[in-house]
């Protein structure tokens, strides 16, 4: 999640240079993870286009932070890597190093310095000729598949999404590099409008199709009790099924890729049909996360049956105009 120069320079240190293949003469790069965006992944943060102190994404959006130079494809929680969601060569190319065996942890926990000069985490670094490169950052301890030196061909497997280096949730940062300067995929080297994909982007025409930018609700459930965002992020609430003493009725939601002016709903709705409990929020501000819940204290024992929670997210004009909805159903015992 921070520059990653790192480890570009300390795996590439003692590799020679490579020779320019015929295939890096128009270099595009193919979604490099194993998930479907949009269902059980997202894209959080795209590099950071803005050259002064100010944080912007391709789209003129909020949706990065100052000098970073990656596309975060991230997963909804952290139990999510047990599921080993694959890693994949974006292109084909020559790999020019590898770096596995830092713990996958929460940097917030571990602090920054246990991450120094290794922010990248376990990943892997891929030379494409003609001065492109790739890089693939926090990846699961002990799923690296290739090896310094290994020809690849794009779609090969590199490892598993994991959090290792300095990040505090589950993804894939990918960044891209021409001649050792960072290139955004959405914009490409060959520049275009002050907003918006670029004249020749990197990414190809179903990788761009598949990250499309817009907000969305990426993760729910329900807790019994009002839930902590930690303990979401851990895992803690993952059951489907809720006791009748339970102390609340609680929906929680996770959205995320949020601008000003969005509006985020929530409603609960009970085995009876009525409206438990509902929520509107308006943006006032750009937001990668923002997680939120609603619900209704015990007073008597819960009614038993199937309970329903909408999460949605609202923007009514510009890039990622729509609405976007999630549904969920729990029952109470």
């Amino acid at each position: 999640m921070t520059m990653r120069t790192s480890l570009a320079a300390g795996l590439a240190a003692s590799l020679f240079a490579l020779a320019a293949p015929a295939w890096a003469q128009d270099f595009t790069a193919r979604l490099p993870i194993g998930c479907t965006p949009g269902k059980d992944c997202w894209a959080f943060q795209y590099p950071d286009v803005d050259p002064g102190p100010n944080r912007q994404d391709y789209a003129c959006g909020k949706l990065a932070y100052d000098g970073h130079d990656g596309t975060d494809i991230g997963l909804a929680s952290l139990a999510e890597i047990e599921r080993g969601v694959p890693v994949f060569a974006a292109a084909p190319g020559t790999v020019k190093g590898v770096r596995d065996g830092m713990q996958d942890a929460l940097v917030s926990e571990i602090g920054k310095e246990a991450v120094k000069d290794r922010e990248c985490g376990n990943g892997v670094l891929i030379e494409h000729g003609d001065g492109w490169q790739t890089q693939y950052c926090h990846m699961r301890k002990g799923s690296l598949a290739v090896r310094s030196g290994q020809q690849i061909e794009a779609g090969a497997k590199l490892g598993e999404v994991g959090l290792s280096g300095s990040t505090d949730f589950p993804h894939l940062e990918f960044i891209v590099r021409k001649d050792g300067k960072t290139v955004d995929p959405f914009r490409g080297d060959q520049g275009g409008p002050d907003c918006g994909i670029g004249k020749k982007p990197v990414w190809d025409t179903m990788a761009r199709k598949a990250l499309a930018y817009g907000p969305a609700p990426y993760h729910i459930g329900a807790a019994a009790r009002p839930p902590k965002y930690a303990d979401v992020q851990k895992g803690a609430f993952e059951s489907d099924t809720l006791p009748g003493a339970a102390e609340a009725v609680v929906l929680w939601a996770e959205f995320n890729g949020l601008a000003p002016g969005d509006i985020l709903h929530m409603t609960l709705t009970g085995p009876d049909g009525k409206v438990m409990a509902t929520k509107d929020q308006p943006m006032d501000a750009a937001k990668v996360r923002q997680f939120l819940y609603i619900g209704k204290k015990r007073t008597l024992e819960w009614q038993k049956g199937e309970y329903t929670g909408v999460a949605s997210v609202e923007r009514k004009n510009g890039l990622g105009a729509g609405k976007r909805e999630l549904r969920y159903s729990f029952t109470v015992e």
